[in-house]
């Protein structure tokens, strides 16, 4: 990979990280409903303004009819990529901390393979990438704690943030199936604004629905306020994703899944530095089977084992 690469891939790998913590921030302030929703807003207004300004923007006038099934097909990966697993990830971090949720949301890369070797024929479960995924849910397994498994703990809601964040995953997977079957005749970039305008219409109803109104607490700080809309907003999203398509046009998507491995180790840091949550040795051991398992699954390690997995 060369250099330009792996430069974007620690940016992105630290945007999301930092995203943990903005969302830690935001949920003394909002609901996780309003909190998905501003982050959303604020992101499809910044990713739109900006291909405005480049000239890249692909429909001027949003007029729906000339690229109806591309709307339509956005519309659907928005719930899936945005909607449904942005609020779950807010939920599941008002129970655990923001470094834990990077490392149980390391299982995407995971539940992609499952789900699809289940309905994308192109992409069958190698034995290398069955390998990877269990390696990486036992991984994931330790990371959350065997006494919450085994139901031992007093404080029961930490084991539903935990499974908020998976569920999260499986989502996350669900719409990288979607993208690759209805998304793939529309240039990436495009479908990526046209999937974050529909969400932040439709996370408007959503929040409005569960939550009522905003909680007027955040606009008594609008420096908190600033700060989520650019941590949150500007640069967990509208700059996420084009710097994420860059770099899969630069180096593919085999080197891109190391963000998965990447993200976990900023935001541990970041929470460490700034909030002063420190991790467990076993979740450190269960982050580095998920590493581990992620380098199995897409053949990093391969070339280290004795008999060729394929």
């Amino acid at each position: 990979m060369s250099s330009i690469a792996w430069g974007l891939l620690l940016l992105l790998s630290f945007i999301w990280g930092a995203s943990f913590y903005f969302i830690e921030v935001g949920l003394g302030y909002l609901d996780p409903y309003w909190l998905v929703s501003l982050r959303l807003v604020t992101g499809a207004i910044a990713l739109t303004a900006w291909l405005v300004l480049t000239g890249n923007m692909p429909v001027p006038n949003f007029s729906l009819s000339p690229t109806r099934s591309l709307w339509i097909a956005g519309a659907v990966m928005g719930v899936l990529n945005n909607i449904i697993p942005f609020s779950l990830i807010a939920i599941g971090q008002q129970y655990v901390t923001g470094g834990m949720a990077s490392i149980l949301n390391a299982n995407t890369a995971f539940m992609g393979v499952i789900v699809s070797g289940l309905f994308l024929a192109a992409e069958p479960a190698k034995w290398h990438r069955i390998i990877g995924v269990i390696i990486g849910i036992f991984g994931v397994s330790i990371a959350i704690g065997l006494e919450n498994l085994s139901g031992g703990t007093e404080d029961s809601t930490i084991l539903w943030g935990q499974i908020a964040i998976i569920l999260a995953t499986i989502s996350y997977a669900f719409a990288g199936v979607w993208g690759k079957v209805k998304l793939a005749g529309f240039q990436p970039i495009h479908g990526a604004v046209i999937m974050l305008v529909c969400s932040a219409v439709i996370s408007v109803f959503v929040a409005s629905l569960f939550s009522g109104t905003p909680q007027p607490a955040i606009f008594s700080a609008p420096f908190d306020m600033i700060l989520l809309v650019i941590g949150l907003g500007v640069f967990g999203t509208a700059l996420a994703y084009p710097l994420y398509f860059r770099i899969l046009e630069l180096a593919g998507a085999s080197n891109l899944m190391l963000v998965t491995i990447i993200v976990p180790v900023f935001a541990l840091v970041i929470d460490a530095m700034l909030l002063q949550q420190f991790v467990s040795y076993a979740d450190m051991a269960g982050f580095g089977l998920v590493a581990i398992g992620l380098m199995v699954m897409d053949g990093r390690l391969n070339r280290f084992i004795p008999v060729k997995l394929k």
